[in-house]
């Protein structure tokens, strides 16, 4: 499979040398959260207060319902808005307030050491100082994400959400609030198919799948032969398989191709090597 937005990436290399700023220009790297960034924060903090609940199987089998009825409706703020899925389920069921405050969670909130995967401060401290600026891209809502994106210090530039952008990945939407200023170039990295790499495929991004459980072998294959893999088409398959089975499709309309990403990284160090061959 061949990178389709390569060209754009590496037309950078005219432009490099000039901070974005003095052209009016802009570069942006957006990034996802989880599972790109740091290790399902989200999750983490959720996993002692809802295990003893999801339990339960009526319980379990209410929150799933009403995931993927709001998913159905499409109303992007709504999806992923655990504090109301709570509310919802706990007045479907009539159950007493078991579910957890998600704002007291939040505040409360204490991370160890490994949250962030350990290649993320100094490389988002780096690809700052070449002149990109950087954006948290996450499906999660900005009122619970953006408190845990500033108590894992995360140094970024703007919060594109659902909440914000009024759209999820992978609408091309989502992506508007950077789309809609004068930008030279979008890269966006994240690491589902099925949100990340189609969404940016369709707003014409360059996209990145980083990859941090990449087999050895993977690994071996230097970063820009890694989309000509004949492997990689069933890979590709399997995994946005997987994805939807486990999320649902996020969007409103399922693209026809699937996910094609530009470059496969296996951390944010592969996608340094990637930016400097372009500078």
């Amino acid at each position: 499979m061949v990178p389709q937005n390569a060209s754009h990436l590496f037309a950078l290399s005219c432009t490099s040398n000039r901070k974005p700023d003095t052209l009016g220009l802009m570069r942006w790297l957006t990034f996802d959260l989880d599972g790109t960034l740091a290790d399902w924060p989200f999750r983490h903090l959720m996993r002692p207060h809802m295990e003893p609940l999801l339990a339960q199987p009526t319980i379990r089998a209410a929150l799933r319902e009403e995931y993927l009825n709001r998913l159905a409706q499409g109303d992007p703020t709504r999806v992923y808005d655990w504090g109301d899925i709570h509310r919802a389920v706990r007045e479907k069921l009539g159950l007493p307030p078991i579910f957890p405050n998600l704002f007291e969670v939040l505040a409360e909130a204490r991370f160890e050491n490994g949250m962030l995967y350990p290649d993320v401060l100094t490389g988002l401290a780096v690809f700052r100082s070449q002149g990109y600026r950087i954006a948290v891209a996450t499906n999660g809502l900005a009122k619970y994400q953006q408190i845990l994106v500033d108590k894992l210090a995360i140094p970024y530039d703007r919060m594109l959400a659902p909440d914000i952008s009024q759209a999820l990945k992978p609408d091309p939407a989502f992506w508007n609030p950077v789309r809609s200023e004068p930008v030279d170039t979008i890269v966006h990295i994240g690491d589902l198919l099925s949100q990340d790499i189609w969404g940016a495929n369709g707003a014409g991004l360059v996209a990145v799948w980083i990859w941090r459980t990449m087999p050895q072998d993977w690994r071996a294959t230097p970063v820009h032969e890694r989309t000509r893999r004949p492997d990689l088409d069933a890979i590709i398959e399997a995994r946005v398989q997987s994805e939807l089975e486990e999320h649902g499709f996020v969007g409103r309309v399922r693209p026809q191709s699937p996910p094609q990403p530009d470059y496969i990284v296996a951390d944010l160090h592969e996608l340094r090597a990637v930016l400097r061959q372009a500078d």
